[in-house]
């Protein structure tokens, strides 16, 4: 049974919540779609279908036409492409002898999460365009079970910890996990690079996943809507020109930096020297990664008793509770917006709403969600915002043989 209309089901929630809130102003109404004027252009390799460099001046959250991308909200060339069921890939971040990745750049989402053990991993849902090469490829986490159902997505995995494959097991989507570990341990989809084994040699093209979605019956248009774009930032911003995000000591750092120029944000990471940042780019196009969009989304960490890895006594994971609502924060446009995030049913997207409760415009693009948790410290300075992640060795653990957060010297290698 479908549920009710997103921007219908928030109102009532926030409503029933009203005595920690104020009263929520009255349902937004959805503009007209207006005459598309230029906008920025997702860089994608010659063979990949990409969004045009048109995009409407306002659309969303309901009622997007049907050539527009809900997840971007930009216009594609080919409608065909939005007929089809968005991919969630877990993409690895560690150690730094991944990257460059493939295929991020290609994605209409990345939310990139702490994982345990001082890591951090990605999950990229594509939609609007094809990449002939995604990942590595690494298993899945909790915080899966809330992004497959959420985007209504295939979910693509090397695999799983038996605590976290459980979990997906008990999901309404574990038909649609795509994985090693669910019988898909061939390729296509799922192909393995050179003959030595290795946990980071897991690759797939987007194609394959979606011939393999078409046969599995499950490759048909989505119901996405719950976001909105604009071209104009919205009044009310503070300049917001980079952001920092140290989710280990100052050995796992991801920074983005705006560039007036492109109106994006371009994406740095660390290195092997301690404060030295590189650029991130990627390895199907060889550019850097960029974003119309970066949000700070902070929600609850629960630590967990499932192990995720077994290096230095073992590792547990989190529970990232991605339900209810939370504070956020939007950059775009050179610009840093104050944000609500919204998830009140399961199958819900993840909404985001301004001081007067109504859903808040994108920049239209695509979108890097960084997830920290609610405790993380955080300082924002002339422009410069900076979170230092709450991690495990400053929560109480619940993991039987979990050990306190990585020294520098035995944090992830390069």
């Amino acid at each position: 049974m479908r549920l009710k209309p997103f921007s219908l089901l928030l109102l009532i929630l926030i409503t029933a919540c009203s005595s920690a809130t104020p009263a929520p102003s009255p349902q937004p109404s959805t503009p007209s779609p207006l005459p598309p004027t230029t906008a920025p252009t997702l860089v994608a390799p010659t063979d990949a279908v990409s969004a045009t460099a048109t995009a409407p001046t306002h659309y969303g959250p309901d009622n997007f036409p049907l050539d527009v991308n809900p997840l971007t909200g930009l216009q594609v060339e080919d409608i065909s492409v939005l007929e089809r069921r968005p991919i969630a890939v877990k993409v690895s971040e560690f150690p730094r002898s991944v990257r460059p990745q493939s295929g991020l750049s290609l994605a209409d989402l990345v939310f990139e999460h702490y994982a345990e053990a001082g890591i951090t991993r990605m999950t990229a849902i594509f939609l609007s365009n094809n990449s002939p090469k995604v990942g590595s490829i690494r298993s899945a986490r909790l915080i899966d079970t809330v992004l497959g159902e959420a985007y209504q997505a295939m979910l693509v995995t090397s695999g799983s910890s038996e605590g976290t494959l459980l979990r997906l097991s008990k999901t309404n989507f574990y038909d649609r996990v795509i994985a090693e570990a669910t019988g898909y341990n061939h390729c296509p989809p799922l192909c393995r690079e050179g003959d030595s084994p290795s946990t980071n040699n897991l690759f797939a093209s987007t194609q394959d996943l979606w011939q393999t979605t078409t046969e599995l019956g499950r490759n048909e248009r989505q119901n996405l809507h719950g976001m909105a774009f604009a071209l104009d930032p919205p009044s009310g911003g503070a300049p917001g020109t980079t952001i920092q995000i140290v989710f280990h000591t100052d050995i796992n750092v991801a920074e983005w930096r705006y560039d007036p120029a492109t109106n994006r944000y371009a994406r740095w990471v660390d290195t092997a020297t301690v404060g030295e940042l590189a650029p991130h780019t990627d390895a199907v196009n060889e550019q850097q990664l960029t974003a119309a969009n970066v949000v700070v989304l902070y929600a609850n960490h629960q630590p967990t008793d499932i192990v995720e890895d077994f290096e230095n006594g073992g590792h547990c994971g989190y529970e990232i509770q991605l339900w209810g609502t939370g504070p956020a924060k939007l950059f775009r446009d050179g610009q840093a917006y104050d944000l609500t995030w919204v998830r009140f049913a399961s199958a819900d997207l993840i909404g985001f709403v301004g001081p007067d409760n109504q859903i808040f415009p994108f920049q239209p693009g695509n979108t890097w969600i960084e997830v920290i948790n609610l405790n993380s410290p955080t300082t924002f300075e002339q422009g410069l915002f900076t979170a230092r992640f709450k991690g495990l060795s400053q929560l109480s653990s619940s993991c039987p043989i979990g050990q306190p957060e990585p020294t520098p010297s035995t944090s992830p290698s390069p």
